[in-house]
């Protein structure tokens, strides 16, 4: 018994409180996920500020997705090569470092367009390790009977950091501008990095370097997936949903706040933080609730949320443009629907998270769990390209129906797919 558990590096603690290795990482994740929140909502708003173009914006949200989209799949295999809290502090520390390098230079006036590329190129690398090294590190510092619980918790370091930095980066972005941002999210990268270092881990895998290579792993790995029919079918339809939700929320509601309405940026950020909100709601509920063996009717109630979603904001955006209601009301009711998004974003995402982690084995995780993000963002980089190119062209209430419309047959469709009863 006690080689087993020093082979899964895990102790017997009583709460996931108790467990000071997962609370270094949790603490850690949230500030430099904080800085994240900060820095990207302030970098959004500030290109679509200038240039006035949902093309440039989407332009500049695809290209880090695609560097991400790409690299993921390496970064799993890496992460299931080398000492995984090591490679969690050195991305850190290089993400501080090259922020901090760009936002020190803005201050002594070298500023160009292409600083804001080449920090999202050097985010995108670290962030496809440090995601995969993250993510397969819980099973290995937290027990089984744990696990729901952790990830709920994890997840909910997203949803904090956006509560908290999605208004904090309208009020800074304000007052002080892009430069102190950059420097801030420099800090909360170093910060983070520091926190990983005093997490208890031993590295148990046991790979054979000589053998092994990166993409013989890659092509094992999608194999490996692929026969899993139920994850590879979720995985195909989470593709297509991403291309087809990602422009309403990348592109197509920040241009509602900022070129229709005319808000300012602190406006538009209480609807992102509201959906955080929600997403650590639905977080609590699942994780109080008894555990499911079957998570396929949190996935189906979660899509038809969603659809409805995306109708009620065609009908306030309709509204709007008709002067039926004012820019007030309209905030309040997207402040609602995102709230109500965040919610069941989290009780769709967490048990799928949950059913991955004890379904695959450890030596595998770190891949498979990249080789299933990068399947299902593989669209993001084209949607964003796609809906930024539409706003420009089209009226953003034909937008959305046509994404009603879309949605929906899409969601139908997965309640007549046999294998989806399995998960």
């Amino acid at each position: 018994m006690n080689g087993e558990m020093e082979l899964n590096n895990v102790k017997k603690i009583n709460s996931i409180f108790s467990n000071r290795s997962f609370m270094l990482l949790f603490l850690g994740k949230l500030v430099s996920q904080l800085g994240d929140v900060i820095y990207n909502m302030a970098i959004g708003w500030y290109i679509l500020t200038i240039t006035k173009s949902a093309t440039q914006m989407s332009f500049y949200m695809a290209f880090g997705t695609i560097i991400y989209v790409v690299m993921s799949p390496f970064g799993g295999v890496i992460a299931d090569r080398y000492n995984r809290k090591q490679l969690m502090v050195w991305m850190d520390i290089i993400r501080g470092f090259a922020v901090a390098t760009i936002g020190i230079l803005m201050f002594f006036k070298i500023e160009s367009i292409w600083f804001l590329y080449i920090s999202s190129f050097i985010l995108s690398i670290c962030g496809a390790i440090f995601v995969p090294a993250s993510n397969s590190l819980v099973p290995s510092i937290v027990e089984d009977e744990h696990l729901t619980k952790a990830n709920s918790l994890t997840s909910s370091v997203n949803s904090l950091s956006n509560i908290f930095g999605i208004i904090a980066g309208g009020i800074l972005y304000a007052i002080l501008g892009i430069k102190f941002i950059f420097l801030l999210n420099a800090v909360s990268y170093i910060l983070s990095g520091i926190s990983e270092m005093f997490i208890e881990y031993n590295d148990q895998i046991k790979i054979n370097k000589e053998e092994k290579h990166f993409i013989k792993d890659l092509l094992d790995t999608f194999r490996y997936i692929k026969k899993q029919k139920p994850v590879f079918i979720v995985m195909i339809a989470a593709t297509l949903i991403n291309f087809i939700l990602v422009p309403v929320f990348a592109v197509y509601l920040p241009y509602i706040f900022n070129q229709i309405v005319k808000t300012s940026a602190l406006e538009y950020s209480y609807v992102g933080a509201a959906e955080s909100v929600g997403f650590l709601l639905g977080a609590v509920i699942i994780s109080s609730i008894p555990q499911r063996d079957k998570i396929n009717g949190y996935l189906k109630i979660g899509m038809a949320v969603y659809c409805l979603s995306i109708f009620v904001a065609y009908i306030v955006v309709s509204s709007y443009v008709k002067a039926y209601i004012v820019s007030g009301m309209l905030v309040i009711i997207f402040i609602v629907i995102a709230l109500m998004l965040g919610v069941f974003s989290s009780i769709m995402n967490i048990p799928f998270g949950v059913f991955i982690q004890r379904k695959i084995p450890n030596e595998f995780l770190g891949r498979v769990s990249a080789m299933l993000n990068t399947l299902s963002m593989a669209a993001t980089p084209l949607g964003m390209l796609f809906g930024g190119t539409l706003a420009d062209l089209l009226p953003m209430t034909l937008l959305l129906l046509g994404t009603f419309v879309v949605l929906t047959a899409l969601t139908t469709s997965l309640f007549f797919i046999k294998q989806i009863e399995s998960i």
